[in-house]
């Protein structure tokens, strides 16, 4: 079980302020903590690391919407909504690494 360290909630913090480029730095670390997650199949004794294990692929999900959301012209008309959009994602991002 990996805990959210300060360092990974400070990265997904700063996604809502970041550049296009910081934004998929951001993303490219947070896959590779994701990766570094050895996920084996599970035993009697490792039902806690199994389940554990189920959030990667949500969290891989929310990092592909968050890259999804970079690539859009963010200076569009509705800022607030895509402002909005960033928190929200964040948020959800920061909860299912709280899980792993």
């Amino acid at each position: 079980m990996i805990s959210m360290t300060g360092e990974i909630e400070n990265l997904i913090d700063e996604l809502p302020q970041a550049s296009n480029r910081r934004v998929e730095e951001i993303a490219a670390i947070l896959e590779g903590v994701l990766s570094d997650i050895e996920c084996k199949s599970p035993t009697e004794d490792a039902a806690e690391s199994a389940y554990e294990c189920q959030d990667i692929p949500k969290a891989q999900e929310i990092i592909g919407l968050i890259r999804a959301w970079n690539e859009r012209d963010r200076e569009r008309d509705d800022r607030e909504s895509e402002i909005k959009m960033i928190d929200k994602l964040s948020k959800e991002l920061k909860t299912v690494f709280n899980q792993i």
